[in-house]
């Protein structure tokens, strides 16, 4: 990824801003929990999914050496009960001498169907070490959307209706897909970082395929019965709209989505290195009824 850098330790002379990096981490999972739990409705699957991580390449000079770690997505919800999803992000990064740094992100989220209401709450911990913490609510009001933020800080602003939540961008990923369109661009807000960056996206996506062989690394899908759905290879990368028109997208992130909204065969391009997700563990859950509408609603309200 590539963007303005946050501020922070730089631990045992590592070229890479720990801090930095896990930001950009906690963000890349925020992402991934709606991309991983979208489809078009009714067709929302509620699901337990875990993501074996590992570097999968890095550019010369680049003092990441290794990246091992795990990813696991609680996705439940329906139309009707809105949707609820629990990520847990853990990496543990080597530098070229060795040095180990763990670095923990949690994100909770609440998304209503009709796209009016998000709720957040996120942490990412670099060692013990809180690196980053947004936590708030989004609400459209007919005019803009209002965001009310608890933390970093209290504070509260507006910005555009035309931008949409991560539920609202992959359902309409996935709308275009079985329109068979190739290009999708949306700004997103998912309360990541900060609370207060919106993403400019832009999408490509692949043709369909029903062909079940090609998720023979990832035997889940076929354990789970889903491997022969309608399913498209996605890529959206992510502009940060703050680094002034900057070109280089802030991150990339590449999967293979089916159309219940599982997804597999996960990508994240940082710029000087990129990281696999590998589907390792997928449990079907039951759909909440429409009478637990009410939501967990991670961040209260304000």
């Amino acid at each position: 990824m590539v963007g303005a850098q946050s501020g922070g330790e730089v631990v045992r002379g590592a070229s890479f801003d720990v801090r930095s990096l896990a930001i950009l981490l906690a963000g890349a999972g925020t992402a991934l929990a709606p991309a991983f739990a979208q489809a078009s409705p009714p067709a929302f699957a509620s699901h337990r999914a875990v993501y074996d991580i590992s570097l999968l390449e890095a550019d010369d000079g680049t003092d990441v050496a290794g990246v091992t770690g795990r990813l696991v997505l609680e996705f439940t919800g329906s139309e009707c009960a809105g949707y609820n999803s629990r990520l847990r992000f853990v990496t543990e990064t080597e530098d070229v001498d060795g040095a180990r740094q763990l670095i923990d992100s949690r994100s909770e989220t609440f998304e209503t169907a009709d796209g009016k209401r998000l709720d957040f709450a996120n942490e990412t911990y670099a060692g013990q070490t809180l690196a980053e913490a947004s936590e708030g609510n989004a609400r459209r009001n007919g005019e803009d959307i209002a965001v009310a933020l608890k933390r970093p800080g209290e504070k509260r602003f507006a910005i555009k209706d035309s931008v949409v939540f991560p539920t609202q961008q992959m359902e309409r990923i996935i709308t275009s897909a079985l329109a068979g369109d190739a290009f999708v661009s949306f700004e997103v807000y998912d309360g990541s970082a900060s609370g207060e960056t919106v993403f400019d996206t832009a999408g490509v996506i692949g043709k369909v395929s029903t062909a079940a062989d090609d998720a023979a690394t990832e035997p889940a899908v076929v354990r789970a019965g889903i491997a022969g759905m309608r399913h498209w290879p996605v890529t959206i990368s992510y502009f940060d709209r703050r680094s002034g028109g900057e070109e280089t997208p802030f991150y990339v992130l590449s999967f293979v989505v089916y159309e219940n909204g599982i997804g597999r065969n996960m990508r994240i391009d940082y710029g000087n290195f990129s990281l696999s997700g590998k589907l390792t563990g997928l449990e079907m859950l039951p759909e909440a009824p429409c009478a637990a509408a009410a939501s967990p609603d991670p961040a209260g309200d304000h």
